[in-house]
């Protein structure tokens, strides 16, 4: 038993330190892929937070829109709506900065990890639907040595629509 013992320590305490190049290459490609998976799993869970947050802000912007074309409609007639809606430029100017601030208070828009940019808001009608399409980059970042890296933007959109018959 002893013998085994003294064995076993001799083996342990082999400073010797002969580690192949193979090995080395082997956990150096497993730590990047293993890298690369967690950077591309956080992109994929703020890109989800970034459009729940969006879809909240949406669903707000359907309830705005119901108020005004009730108003229109009960008031004049939908087409002025329709015709406010794309000959003015500061009313739509309210709505998207309604749904950026709204987005703002609900996520960060700017982090240490990623910036939301191009914000904008697209409206279409056809028929008695308004359709609106909200789009925006998301710019990821990587940190290295010190300095913060642009690693991949992530263009995101979102449709609704509004049914205005009542």
């Amino acid at each position: 038993m002893q013998k085994i013992y003294l064995h076993m320590k001799r083996r342990l305490a082999n400073d010797r330190g002969d580690m192949s190049i193979f090995t080395c290459f082997f956990v150096m490609a497993i730590v990047i892929l293993v890298s690369f998976l967690l950077l591309y799993a956080s992109i994929k869970i703020t890109c989800i937070n970034i459009r729940n947050g969006t879809k909240m802000e949406l669903n707000n912007l359907s309830a705005s829109i119901y108020a005004d074309t009730y108003r229109s409609q009960r008031e004049t007639n939908f087409s002025e709506y329709l015709s406010t809606l794309y000959s003015s430029s500061d009313y739509t100017a309210m709505l998207e900065e309604t749904v950026t601030d709204g987005l703002a208070n609900k996520i960060p828009l700017s982090t240490d990890d990623y910036q939301i940019k191009n914000i904008s808001l697209a409206f279409h009608a056809a028929g008695d639907r308004v359709e609106y399409i909200f789009s925006c980059d998301a710019e990821f970042y990587i940190f290295m040595f010190g300095r913060r890296y642009p690693a991949i933007t992530q263009h995101i959109e979102l449709t609704g629509y509004h049914n205005t018959k009542f």
